[in-house]
């Protein structure tokens, strides 16, 4: 493979539910490890950044494996799109060391259930098919679907959401068995990839052509909150991890 493939993994000191989330420690091991390790262990990542502003979390990077060659801005160190922080990452390295990546991977700290082989078939689904620009992980949908879900109206009314069953053209109010749903999938944050160029061409690391690489629904935990952690825990535990 001779495509260069750079994993950004931004982490910002800044958490409002859960202060220095990013280096809290899961398990014995600061949060950021377990993505810094999956891209060390993915066969596809040539190099490894932690885009932050955070001394802490810059030497936590640093020891685990990761580079950590630049401060993050202030400017793109607060609530502003993951996108902004990725481009700013591959600026630098162009502008800074002209080391020039083909594929850029976004791996997003509080996704500690990621594993190597999520990176690598995103990236391979882009190497395999020249007309893929990007590819993103997601899983199953099982619980709160659309064809459950229902407005109310002014009246106070219930009106269907969605209008997956009907009747001589006019929406039911029917509450259909899961079995009978088509499938349906969400993006679940635990790989984001995509050329680089289509990163600059839509400012959005999914392009117009993006694949999907479908991942277990046991694999899927965000860490949002504290009791989270704690959850996340006793699920690592359980799994031997």
């Amino acid at each position: 493979m001779n495509e260069k493939v750079l994993a950004v993994i931004p982490a910002r000191g800044g958490s409002v539910r859960v202060p220095k989330k990013n280096i809290k420690i899961l398990n014995g091991k600061p949060l950021i490890a377990y993505a810094i390790e999956a891209a060390k262990n993915s066969k596809t990542v040539n190099r490894i950044i932690v885009s932050t502003d955070d001394a802490d979390i810059k030497d936590t990077a640093i020891k685990f494996g990761a580079e950590a060659p630049f401060s993050r801005p202030a400017n793109i160190s607060e609530d502003v799109p993951t996108e902004d922080v990725i481009i700013h990452a591959v600026d630098w390295v162009n502008e800074k060391e002209r080391y020039y990546p083909d594929i850029v991977v976004c791996l997003e700290p509080p996704k500690p259930f990621r594993k190597a082989e999520h990176i690598d078939r995103c990236v391979q689904s882009i190497l395999a098919n020249g007309t893929i620009d990007s590819a993103i992980t997601v899983n199953n949908v099982r619980g709160n679907r659309p064809e459950w879900m229902v407005r109310i109206n002014k009246n106070n009314l219930i009106k269907p959401y969605n209008n997956y069953f009907k009747k001589q053209g006019e929406a039911l109010l029917r509450f259909p068995a899961s079995q009978e749903f088509e499938k349906l999938y969400q993006v679940n944050g635990i790989v984001l990839a995509c050329r680089v160029e289509t990163l600059r061409k839509y400012k959005s690391l999914v392009g117009k052509k993006c694949a999907a690489v479908e991942v277990d629904n046991k694999e899927v935990f965000d860490l949002d909150y504290p009791e989270d952690f704690e959850i996340c825990e006793i699920l690592m535990k359980k799994r031997s991890l």
